[in-house]
């Protein structure tokens, strides 16, 4: 394989652009770092379009080629620019996902998870991560949540954004209404809300975690069939987002298994 050493190269040119949400949004496709993101991309079909492998460890033999299609060589300070993480695994992929992959799949929904402007890409992450292994039918978020398909949000999914879909952009008005739309119930995270162990979670609904400085929108508290809070010793103020919506997605599924 040839190496890439220009900074001009226009596949190299493309990737760097795909760092800002912005044109991932535009050309439906992001960057993948690693192996292990790579493969859950192709696992769950999504389209490789190239890989490039870091030409410094593959000349140490830290990396290897063959393994992907349109695999290219990128000199390893360009490679190094590129990647985001501290130390890069060898492989970097630029990879293309269906804006309508969810399109028709609403009247099958019985568990949604809304994330109402999570800004931390850490935490939406490891919301989405949590969803997929909890059982929950899809992901939906509100405009000002972090961007999905970001370098962190998708390390911190471990790859889980691949399997549950996710749409993106939405108003809590537009979620409102699907929800009215499917007959799911609301059910809103809030410090002020009922004990959720004392709270019927069995029904098909949808669950709202809110921003982490402000907490859920007020249209969601007004439309809510039921507000939720998670029980803490006083000492507590609160719990992080990640971990508030992780404890009441396995309530409700540990409600559901039940019978």
């Amino acid at each position: 394989m040839k190496t890439v050493t220009s900074k001009d190269n226009p596949a190299l040119k493309k990737a760097k652009k795909l760092l800002t949400n912005k044109y991932r949004a535009e050309t439906f496709s992001f960057l993948a770092e690693g192996r292990k993101l790579i493969n859950e991309a192709i696992s769950a079909g999504f389209e490789i379009e190239l890989v490039f492998i870091d030409a410094g460890a593959y000349l140490r033999g830290e990396a290897a080629g063959g393994e992907y299609p349109n695999e290219i060589l990128l000199e390893e300070k360009l490679f190094r620019e590129l990647a985001q993480t501290k130390t890069p695994q060898p492989y970097i992929a630029i990879i293309k996902r269906d804006g309508t992959k969810t399109a028709n799949q609403m009247k099958e929904l019985s568990q949604v998870l809304i994330l109402d402007r999570i800004g931390d890409p850490g935490n939406a992450g490891t919301l989405i991560r949590t969803a997929l292994a909890a059982g929950v039918d899809e992901v939906w978020c509100v405009k000002g949540t972090a961007d999905v398909f970001s370098d962190k949000c998708l390390r911190a999914s471990a790859g889980a954004a691949f399997h549950i879909p996710v749409r993106e952009g939405l108003s809590s008005g537009e979620c409102i209404k699907f929800l009215r739309d499917l007959e799911l119930k609301l059910f809103v995270c809030d410090a002020k809300g009922k004990n959720m162990y004392d709270t019927y979670m069995k029904d098909r609904l949808a669950i709202v975690v809110g921003n982490e400085n402000t907490g859920p929108q007020d249209e969601f508290l007004k439309m809510a069939d039921q507000i939720i809070r998670v029980p803490m010793e006083n000492k507590s103020e609160s719990l992080n987002a990640a971990a508030c919506g992780a404890v009441v997605m396995y309530e409700a599924r540990r409600q559901r298994d039940a019978g």
